[in-house]
């Protein structure tokens, strides 16, 4: 089946929101450098550990335009066969633009699935500060679980 682009571009929203500068905001300025993630075609995200660029989890994302539905098998087929856990994050912009970079707009909410280890049924709607925290509790594989907030 072929697929076609929804919106005929993809912009760069989460990246700029995911970068330290923006999410300073919420965890701190010493907190924000350790969430380092890398886009694999600006859809599929990999957190990874500063130190030694090991992989954390896959998170697909997607403008948040109200779908109950993301697909996101390939992302979590790579998770079950990585062993990462993996997410489905679903993000509403806000009016206001990014205070880091105002080429973007800043996200004002999030709605997450999990993929793996556990597939959730239903959304778990996360504040920015909260994405913030789930992201940071994925640098402690020990105290994980899927949504530890």
């Amino acid at each position: 089946m072929a697929q076609t682009e929804r919106f005929g571009n993809r912009g760069l929203d989460y990246s700029a929101w995911h970068r330290a500068a923006s999410t300073q905001r919420f965890v701190g300025d010493m907190a924000a450098p350790q969430l380092a993630c890398i886009d694999m075609d600006v859809v599929l995200w990999i957190e990874y550990r500063n130190e030694g660029r090991w992989p954390l989890a896959l998170i697909e994302t997607a403008m948040d335009v109200g779908q109950q539905f993301k697909p996101a098998t390939v992302t979590q087929n790579m998770a079950k066969l990585s062993g990462l856990p993996a997410y489905t994050c679903l993000y509403t912009l806000s009016k206001r633009d990014n205070p880091a970079d105002p080429r973007w707009k800043d996200i004002e909410r999030f709605r997450i699935k999990c993929l793996h280890p556990t597939e959730d049924k239903t959304w778990q709607n996360l504040s920015p500060y909260e994405w913030c925290r789930l992201l940071l509790a994925l640098r402690n594989p020990e105290q994980f679980t899927c949504f530890p907030i």
